[in-house]
């Protein structure tokens, strides 16, 4: 089995970079990825055009997302539809909420509202539209954010802690239905193993990562090492939220929103 943990010893200004790949669901895995070759082919980051091994991890990718991705879209079916309508309601919901808040001039609640509503308009207030996987990324970089402490209290003070707990919950279980969906699929396929294309990403990322990570104090390479981070940051959170919502529906079926 394999295993890639990266972590480099943090110093007063930096987060080390930890993420453990092979525990990353196979939706993270390829939202992980994609989100990092975006970020890298951006021309602010002229240290690693025609890297290597770049190269090799945005090919591992393009035959990961083959197989994961776009060919396991077209039979998922009902049940993943379904999951991102709620995902999308509580996303909309939510967004209205803070909105309507934010135009009640002198109630205490307003400026915590316009502090939110702005983290929303960052991931786009739009983000219902989108793709899954663009979704999902988005959505897990907006979780990470309103889970900070600060954010926690504002939402408290707004009153939305319900609201905030329904929209965390449909973003888990949407990642929750598509790994099971993605993987059935696979299953009918005969192509070349999961375990193989997911191993061959996960060698390439981690390569990819580490040679980031050791170059993190040169410049060029600092405020990419910093964003990489923070998407490593959102996958181990999508993982965690993840793995805690299997755990708890598992206990208590009551927590599945009931499909309409």
């Amino acid at each position: 089995m394999l295993l890639y943990y990266i972590y480099v010893e943090p110093d007063k200004n930096r987060t080390a970079m930890r993420i453990s790949l092979q525990r990353l669901s196979v939706g993270v895995l390829a939202t992980l990825a994609d989100q990092t070759i975006t970020e890298s082919v951006n021309e602010k980051y002229a240290v690693v055009k025609d890297n290597p091994l770049l190269e090799k991890l945005q090919a591992e990718y393009k035959r990961y997302f083959d197989v994961f991705g776009k060919k396991a879209y077209s039979g998922l079916g009902k049940k993943l539809a379904k999951a991102d309508k709620r995902r999308n309601n509580a996303f909309i919901g939510m967004k209205f909420c803070v909105y309507g808040l934010t135009k009640m001039e002198g109630c205490n609640m307003q400026q915590d509202a316009v502090d939110l509503y702005k983290e929303f308009k960052w991931v786009g207030l739009d983000l219902n539209r989108k793709k899954y996987f663009d979704k999902s990324g988005k959505l897990d970089e907006l979780i990470i954010i309103l889970n900070k402490p600060e954010y926690q209290q504002k939402i408290a003070n707004t009153n939305l802690t319900e609201v905030y707990g329904l929209l965390s919950a449909a973003q888990a279980d949407f990642m929750k239905t598509e790994d099971e969906q993605i993987t059935a699929n696979t299953k009918l396929r005969m192509m070349e193993s999961a375990s193989s294309l997911r191993g061959n990403l996960q060698t390439a990322l981690g390569n990819y990562f580490r040679v980031v990570t050791a170059m993190k104090e040169i410049e060029g390479w600092d405020k990419l090492y910093g964003n990489l981070n923070e998407f490593a940051k959102s996958a181990r959170l999508s993982h965690r939220m993840s793995r805690k919502h299997k755990e708890e529906t598992e206990t208590n079926p009551d927590l599945i929103p009931p499909s309409k």
